[in-house]
């Protein structure tokens, strides 16, 4: 007996790819997430600036500097489907997260940590870049879905943490 594989509704994609590019540990598994998510030509703004994908690429590594561990609390979310009662295929989502972010860097037996809070609207539908592989003996579906427009107001500052000493 074989099962097809589901595809994820639109905000649950949205929030795995957000917990996959906020947890990556290295550059080449950012980048991958990255490209996972959005689409080549992705329109992408970020407080109010333009992006181009090497740069928001850049902007996440230098923000996310020797990462040990994240944890990524997804507040709220919303998705408005581009057909009504299609919750897979294209639409738009928007949500609230926060990612807790420690770094391998401690001081004083405890690590360096940052929080990101943001708020993330974007714009999911196929991607006809993406070429449609050949059939797999695994029953599923193929999914071309990308990012083609993101919009992030975030914000990120240092997690203050207090040291008892005994």
């Amino acid at each position: 007996m074989s099962t097809n594989i589901v595809l994820p509704e639109l905000a649950q994609w949205v929030q795995n790819h957000i917990s996959a590019i906020i947890q990556a540990q290295t550059q080449a598994d950012l980048e991958d997430a990255v490209d996972a998510f959005l689409a080549k030509n992705a329109t992408i703004v970020v407080n109010g600036a333009q992006l181009s994908q090497a740069d928001f690429i850049q902007q996440l590594s230098s923000e996310n500097f020797a990462e040990e561990g994240a944890t990524v609390t997804f507040n709220n979310s919303l998705q408005v489907p581009a057909t009504a009662g299609d919750n897979f295929t294209a639409g738009s989502v928007g949500l609230f997260y926060t990612a807790d972010i420690a770094q391998r860097f401690v001081i004083r037996d405890a690590p360096i940590t940052s929080q990101v809070i943001a708020s993330l609207n974007v714009v999911v539908g196929p991607d006809p870049t993406i070429p449609k592989p050949p059939p797999s003996p695994i029953h599923g579906f193929f999914d071309p879905r990308r990012v083609t427009s993101l919009n992030e107001v975030r914000i990120q500052a240092p997690l203050t943490a207090t040291v008892t000493t005994q």
